[in-house]
């Protein structure tokens, strides 16, 4: 006789990208000892702050195990956050159980339903004058939502539930029925929707299934327009799934036409506008297409390109933000707090928290103004409200009468200004040595062109366009533009020879120095750099200070 072995129990062992909690708990530790303090040398696991990764690996591990539980085949239409609750459920909201928090629990008078609706609902269910097993087949008899709600009306069940919990009673007593015909007549219904499906018309194919259904399925109308409206969207979910490839696919080109292919196939327009987004970079698309009014996400889970469009997370970001305002050419994002105005709209120096200080834990926005008129402190706060929101112009809080209106806030996480480009005027002194016959005026002309030159245009290594990331945000994409000198980046004496001597008359650059306008001595070329302030650009000054000496040697030490 032949003893069958038994299957041995094995560990489960993920497929990436997916991870248990001991491959989670690996990496954290490992970004952990790579990146942490060196204070924190305490990596065992007694120590809190492992304790808290250890806590936070496992919470990610469950992600892991429950995303690759569930599968992500068919989103972004599988959940339809983006719809109506009546359009999304054909069942009633159940109340939520929890009571209003500014009544009292202990006063006498107050109705037991008001603390806890859902559990009132049980327990009425559950008594033996109003169970559930006398109301289920009472309420399955009704011909209408409305008979239904006229039975809870009347003794003895009037009594049980409050008017406003009664159309969750129904559902609950119709939900049986409801899942049962759905799986029994699951073909049929399959069949009657995708006969009466129009690409041209999705509400009215949908309207026909109905009506032909309500001849033979024994339920209300709106529950049969719901199981249609169900098994439509479970074709939607199988056409994309068909065509997913296509929409991964998608370049500018060819998203347009795949969307309508999408709408051919049975998808409604909203349909297949969401389903573009199951590409890794939807073309044309923004957050904003995936969000409603108030920010909540249309699609679960989130899209990828969501993940910076409710707070930004890089000095760059804000920057970008700031340049969606219409009258923004370029913005920077510069350490410190400069003068301008603080992150509560109030200029700086204006209070004791926002006085400028280089040196605070703050980011400035630094914008050059190319358009508009007005204020430069109303422009300013404008640019704070499209890169951070409105705590700019409307910083304290009113619903909240714990705060101090005189005494400001920081925005969360991080405190974000704006200040004006400015130009700083430069005073460039030195001789320039060339030959004998050579226009001195000529020459020096030519020269400060070339210094204004170079300082308009920057240094070649800040003229690089920023490379094109997978996921990027915020959006709308705005990128800086690739010329323009950086505000406070120092001068170099050697950039500014170089400029120079780019006239081919010129030998040589004697007794070079540079100072800002208004400071007072010039800065020797032995310094090796100017500094200018972090919120300015370099513009040469009028004044001339250049002179011209003529060699009456050749000798190569002398360029």
């Amino acid at each position: 006789m032949t003893i069958s072995q038994a299957t041995p129990i094995t560990a489960f062992v993920p497929v990436a990208p997916d991870a248990d909690w001991e491959i989670v708990r690996a990496r954290v530790m490992a970004a952990l000892a790579a990146t942490a303090t060196p204070a924190q040398t305490d990596h065992n696991a007694a120590d809190p702050g492992v304790t808290l990764a250890e806590v936070a690996a496992y919470g990610l591990a469950d992600l892991h195990y429950r995303v690759a539980e569930r599968g992500l085949d068919e989103w972004p239409l599988d959940a339809r956050a983006w719809g109506e609750d009546a359009g999304r459920h054909w069942h009633s909201t159940l109340p939520v159980n929890r009571f209003d928090p500014g009544l009292d629990p202990d006063d006498p008078a107050l109705n037991p339903n008001d603390l806890a609706p859902l559990t009132f609902i049980a327990g009425s269910l559950a008594a033996a004058s109003t169970s559930a097993a006398a109301l289920e087949p009472r309420v399955r008899q009704c011909r209408s939502r409305a008979d239904a709600l006229a039975l809870l009306s009347a003794d003895p069940w009037a009594d049980a539930f409050r008017p406003e919990d009664r159309p969750a009673v129904v559902a609950l007593m119709r939900s049986r029925l409801v899942r049962r015909i759905a799986q029994e007549q699951a073909d049929v219904i399959a069949g009657v929707v995708a006969a009466k499906r129009d690409p041209d018309d999705v509400a009215a194919g949908d309207a026909r299934a109905a009506a032909e259904l309500a001849l033979s399925l024994p339920l209300w109308e709106e529950e049969i327009v719901a199981l249609v409206r169900r098994e439509r969207r479970r074709l939607s979910r199988e056409t994309l799934v068909t065509r997913l490839a296509e929409v991964q696919a998608a370049t500018a080109a060819s998203a347009s036409a795949i969307q309508s292919t999408l709408q051919d196939d049975g998808l409604d327009a909203v349909e297949a506008r969401i389903a573009m987004a199951a590409a890794a970079q939807p073309i044309g698309m923004v957050p904003e297409d995936l969000e409603d009014d108030q920010g909540r996400s249309s699609v679960w889970p989130p899209h990828p390109i969501q993940a910076l469009t409710c707070e930004p997370v890089t000095a760059d970001d804000y920057a970008r933000r700031a340049r969606a305002h219409p009258e923004v050419g370029r913005a920077w994002s510069v350490p410190g707090r400069l003068p301008g105005i603080a992150w509560n709209g109030l200029p700086t120096g204006t209070l004791s928290t926002i006085e400028v200080d280089e040196a605070a834990a703050a980011v400035t926005l630094v914008v050059e103004r190319v358009a508009g008129a007005g204020s430069a402190d109303a422009f300013l706060r404008a640019v704070l409200t499209t890169a951070i929101g409105p705590e700019a112009t409307a910083p304290f809080p009113d619903w909240r009468t714990d705060i101090d209106e005189l005494e400001p806030r920081r925005v969360i996480c991080d405190e974000v200004g704006a200040s004006l480009l400015l130009q700083a005027p430069i005073l460039v002194q030195a001789t320039l040595v060339t030959d004998i016959g050579v226009d001195r005026d000529t020459v020096i002309e030519d020269v400060r062109a070339r210094i204004s030159a170079f300082f308009a245009g920057g240094r070649p290594e800040t003229s690089v366009p920023s490379q094109p990331q997978t996921v990027d945000g915020p959006w709308p994409r705005i990128d800086q533009p690739v010329s323009g000198w950086i505000p406070g980046e120092p001068i170099r004496f050697t950039e500014v020879v170089e400029a120079i001597v780019g006239n081919p008359v010129v030998w040589g650059v004697e007794r070079l120095a540079m100072k800002v306008e208004g400071d007072p001595d010039f800065l020797p070329q032995s310094a090796g750099s100017l500094a200018i302030p972090r919120n300015a650009v370099p513009t040469l000054a009028a004044a001339r200070c250049i002179r011209v000496r003529f060699d009456l040697r050749t000798e190569c030490g002398d360029a």
